[in-house]
């Protein structure tokens, strides 16, 4: 009997156990199918939950019976509402929203349409199929699925390339297709580096390398905004295939057009090849204007750019260019005629007068105006261009003493009275920038393409860790890169837009003629810019005409001119030579009346000839003699008669200064000439006997021969 009831136990054991074996194997396999869906809820989400719809139409149709069923669609609408603000509040799509808001209002419409009708039939069965179908198509194509597919597909991308890179436990925040390739927003946090590491690391190099492209074509850049965030651009492009050219000079705009207000933005001097962006410089904005120091070394492109910015400038109806260029004289001949004022090759003079005429501007404006200046066409911004400024302020110049106080009040105080200046040197440093004011006071620095890194350092001492790109290597083998930078070291590199073509410039130029004037009651204060700006004056009172400003030139008027900066008659504004009607007799004879009396004038002004010419072989054996004053005898010396403005100055010094004497580097200042050029001089007036020295190093001191004491001047000690 026990034998039997035990065995009876045993099926029981073997069902409960099978039973429980079962329950699990369904459990897994309904865990497996979750899983399954939600690695795509988007797709597979929709379409069982489309399924499972489908039959509750049939509990409905069995529990919910009756007219009042039909209620239940009343819901659809409110659905349809709220689902279409809330997605495309979220996603600004349409076709996703849209979708969204079918599905919603066809879930209450579909339970009361079942109710009515029942599941169990052809028509209801096609019906559903066919909606099901095109809201899951629907749906599953929208562009926003689409974009989540291929994020998707994009950190996967990215979570290999990472782990082969090294960069294991980033995280791709955000991708971006670039003119020239991609751009990667990437979350470096868990990572344990930081940005700085990352960028001087061979990160550049091992991510070129799983790419297949070349390291220069990878770039690592810093979110000035959150510290654990950085950007890799990679270039799959060639930036440097397409020239960039200048839209007035190809005909992809008019010459001429409506001259816009400086204030109206930047000036536009090329393009950055990588985003397509304009390479921009701002001359003048509410802020004042901002002074321009660029380092350019020979054939770097520095006369295209200026031909830039003259051609942004005359586009303006509120700016005037002046252009000091005593090195070559290209840019008077390029541009001459949308010049206000030149001063060319060896024209020192004019130069001087150019930069005199600017602090002019600048007192009278500041005197009447508080705060900074407001451009106008009767009120212009005035742009004064130096190229090559060791050629005015560099110890070989001529008028060196003379123009740098005249460029350093400009730099210093002409900012806020719409006196802007764009100087160019070789090199960042005061031999080739003339002095340091450039330096201090220019808020945009341009460099174009230099020999070495360490000529960027003495513009933008900070380049790398602002990861500028190096000018020396940047866009090697292309013609015309330019970077640009502002006060706040923002900055965009690129290329300028080719304006080389002379012919194309010089018949731009000539429709580009200046359309503003300076205030009449300083243009009166300038010496000389009345009379060569004439044009305006004489038509307005022809009462016919044109009517606009005064100003332009040609390239013959450099030459022509005897004196003053050159400023033109001519053409400006296309209307008659010379100002004046070529009919009107009267008015050619009043014109050559004045011009005879200014030429009068002027040969009033020059000196009386010697009674005995002096030969051409003499005054190059005076100046043999001069130049080797320092190792010449005593007696050749004395044979070199020493000029007023040169023992003038030194012997009121030492006057001045009795027994104290002055030290060379103070004589040198009070002459106002190279110290070379002075040590000369103090040799041959020792051995005229003017002058003393005591010492006989870098403090020797010079006397008049009266205050030395116990000195007998020695004819070779120095």
């Amino acid at each position: 009997m026990k034998r039997q009831g035990t065995r009876s136990k045993i099926p029981a054991y073997k069902s409960s156990k099978n039973t429980t074996t079962a329950a699990q194997t369904i459990g897994r396999a309904v865990r497996a199918y979750g899983r399954w869906v939600w690695r795509s809820p988007d797709t597979r989400g929709l379409a069982n939950g489309l399924t499972v719809l489908y039959p509750l139409g049939e509990v409905a149709h069995r529990f919910a019976t009756g007219p009042d069923a039909m209620w239940i669609a009343g819901l659809a609408p409110p659905a349809a509402v709220a689902a279409w603000v809330g997605t495309y509040k979220a996603h600004g799509s349409r076709k996703y929203s849209a979708t969204i808001a079918a599905t919603a209002a066809g879930v209450p419409a579909w339970i009361a349409t079942a109710a009515h009708t029942g599941v169990f039939n052809v028509p209801t069965l096609v019906a559903y199929t066919v909606a099901a179908v095109g809201t899951w198509s629907g749906y599953t194509w929208s562009d926003v699925l689409k974009q989540r597919r291929a994020w998707k597909t994009e950190q996967v991308k990215w979570d290999t390339l990472a782990t082969a890179a090294g960069m294991e436990g980033s995280r791709l925040v955000h991708a971006e297709d670039t003119r020239l390739g991609q751009r990667f927003k990437v979350d470096i946090r868990g990572t344990g580096k930081t940005a700085r590491q990352l960028k001087t690391g061979d990160l550049r190099e091992r991510l070129a390398m799983q790419i297949g492209i070349g390291a220069d074509q990878v770039r690592i850049q810093d979110d000035a905004r959150h510290a654990g965030v950085i950007y890799i651009v990679v270039q799959l492009v060639d930036p440097w295939a397409e020239k960039v050219t200048h839209p007035a000079l190809t005909g992809q705009v008019p010459a001429v057009t409506r001259r816009r207000s400086i204030m109206d933005g930047p000036f536009v001097i090329g393009t950055d090849p990588e985003t397509g962006h304009d390479l921009e410089v701002v001359v003048y904005d509410d802020a004042g204007g901002h002074h321009i120091l660029m380092v350019a070394p020979t054939g770097s492109g520095k006369t295209v750019l200026y031909c830039n910015l003259i051609e942004q400038a005359s586009d303006r109806n509120d700016v005037l260019p002046w252009v000091i260029e005593l090195g070559k004289g290209h840019l008077p001949g390029m541009v001459g005629p949308a010049l206000d004022a030149a001063a060319g090759m060896d024209e020192y003079d004019r130069a001087l007068v150019i930069l005199q005429w600017a602090v002019t501007v600048i007192k009278e404006r500041s005197r009447t105006h508080i705060g900074n200046h407001v451009p106008r066409p009767d009120a212009p911004i005035i742009l004064v261009i130096v190229d090559e400024m060791n050629t005015l302020l560099g110890t070989n110049s001529p008028i060196a003493h003379k123009a740098k106080p005249l460029v350093d009040e400009i730099l210093q105080r002409g900012r806020s009275a719409g006196v802007v200046v764009a100087t160019a040197g070789q090199r960042g440093v005061v031999q080739h920038t003339g002095n340091k004011e450039s330096h201090a006071n220019a808020d945009t620095r341009i460099v174009l393409r230099v020999k070495r890194a360490t000529e960027m350092s003495n513009v933008i001492p900070d380049w790398e860790a602002e990861s500028m790109p190096n000018m020396a290597t940047y866009g090697r083998g292309v013609r015309g890169v330019a970077l640009v930078v502002d006060a706040e070291n923002n900055w965009r590199a690129g290329r300028v837009r080719d304006m080389s073509d002379v012919p194309k410039v010089q018949a731009l130029a000539a429709q580009r003629t200046p359309a503003a004037t300076i205030e009449p009651h300083i243009a009166a204060k300038l010496p000389g810019y009345a009379e060569r700006h004439a044009t305006a004056t004489i038509t307005r009172s022809q009462g016919g005409g044109q009517t606009g400003p005064a100003g332009g030139h040609t390239a013959t008027d450099l030459v022509d001119r005897p004196a003053g900066p050159t400023s033109g008659h001519g053409g400006r504004g296309g209307g008659p030579a010379f100002g004046v009607d070529p009919e009107d007799h009267d008015a050619i004879t009043r014109l050559s009346r004045d011009l005879v009396a200014e030429v009068e004038a002027h040969l009033a002004d020059m000196p009386t000839p010697p009674e005995k010419p002096t030969s051409l072989a003499d005054l190059l054996k005076t100046k043999k003699m001069i130049d080797n004053a320092e190792h010449n005898t005593p007696e050749t010396n004395r044979n070199i008669p020493v000029p007023e403005d040169v023992s003038g100055p030194i012997l009121h010094l030492l006057a001045e200064r009795g027994s104290n004497g002055a030290r060379r580097d103070e004589l040198v200042t009070a002459l106002g000439k190279p110290e070379s050029s002075v040590k000369r001089w103090l040799r041959i007036m020792r051995d005229h006997r003017l002058i003393v020295v005591q010492g006989s190093t870098r403090s020797a001191r010079y006397l008049l021969p009266e205050h030395a004491e116990d000195t007998t001047p020695d004819d070779h000690e120095e």
